[in-house]
């Protein structure tokens, strides 16, 4: 039975709304419904419903809430499409349905706009992710050696400087290999400087390959000048490195190369200056390169093929 209060809550609803039973009876309509159906009230909602009333009837029950875009009313309601709500009583569901009916031209004019809205936030989040990587390619297009594809001088130097950071601040070692080609101008001058393009990819390939930790950095710094960085790597580590890609060298010049597929072998040997800091000892980029290069020097001058370790002064 519907009360008084209940009859003043549904006159209240600027919508036009009627109550009905799982069977579809009508129970009660609020004013703004009656006011449509010129004070008609009618038995049951198949009065009003000019597309299957049985399917309508069937999608009520099954949800407890439910929009029937697809269900059409007869005049003078054609213009309005039904929405369904079931209506619960303390914490029982009953057998008792609220159809409130929304004007269908705000309805579709709500999704059009609606679904523009998602058209245009989908345009932007697609400009946003074109811009964004952009933005990352050319960044890697920056720091990036177009010749051997591994890192360049630019990316080098923000490693070190990041690197000198980090390690002051958590106290850690770290160390430098400075990287020079033995020679490298003669094979230039004997097979051509495409030849000479094919031994700096292959060097590129080899001290790419011979870092086996995750964060151990490789540039190219300049024509046939490499750098690597060894985090958490004090003297003795950067000598074991530096002289394992010394031999890495040395045995890819005894493999056999005779691969029809691939441009001829050049044999090329390594000259490694290694520079180490410690916690506690002066830190500054030009301080640990300097010691490096002085390393690096004493290795050319020792014979080259070779690798000699230094640290900076405390």
């Amino acid at each position: 039975m519907v009360t008084k209060e209940c009859l003043a809550i549904l006159d209240a609803i600027s919508l036009p709304v009627l109550l009905m039973d799982g069977e579809g009876r009508v129970k009660v309509i609020n004013a703004h419904a009656r006011t449509l159906l010129k004070d008609e009230t009618p038995d049951s909602v198949s009065a009003i419903i000019r597309t299957d009333v049985q399917s309508f009837l069937k999608t009520v029950r099954r949800n407890r809430h439910c929009a029937h875009l697809a269900t059409r009313l007869v005049e003078p309601l054609a213009d309005y499409y039904p929405a369904s709500s079931r209506v619960r009583h303390g914490d029982e569901w009953q057998d008792c349905y609220l159809i409130e009916l929304f004007p269908r031209d705000l309805a579709v004019g709500g999704m059009s706009r609606l679904s523009e809205t998602r058209r245009r936030e989908a345009s932007l989040q697609r400009n946003y992710v074109r811009a964004r990587e952009s933005a990352r390619a050319a960044l890697t297009q920056a720091n990036q050696d177009p010749l051997t594809g591994i890192a360049n001088r630019r990316a080098f130097d923000q490693w070190l400087q990041q690197l000198c950071r980090d390690a002051r601040h958590q106290a850690f070692p770290f160390s430098l290999l400075l990287i020079d080609l033995d020679f490298f101008k003669r094979i230039n001058d004997s097979h051509g400087h495409d030849a000479g393009d094919q031994v700096l990819c292959a060097v590129a390939s080899l001290l790419t390959a011979s870092l086996v930790r995750k964060g151990d950095q490789v540039a190219r710094i300049g024509g046939e000048e490499f750098a690597v960085l060894l985090p958490n790597t004090d003297r003795r580590g950067a000598e074991d490195v530096a002289w394992r890609l010394v031999m890495a060298m040395r045995n890819a010049n005894k493999c056999d190369h005779r691969d029809h597929q691939a441009p001829p072998w050049i044999p090329v040997t390594l000259s490694i200056g290694a520079a180490s800091w410690l916690p506690g000892e002066p830190l500054t980029t030009s301080l640990l390169m300097r010691e490096a290069d002085q390393a690096l020097y004493l290795a050319k001058e020792q014979g080259r093929d070779q690798a000699v370790t230094m640290k900076t002064d405390s």
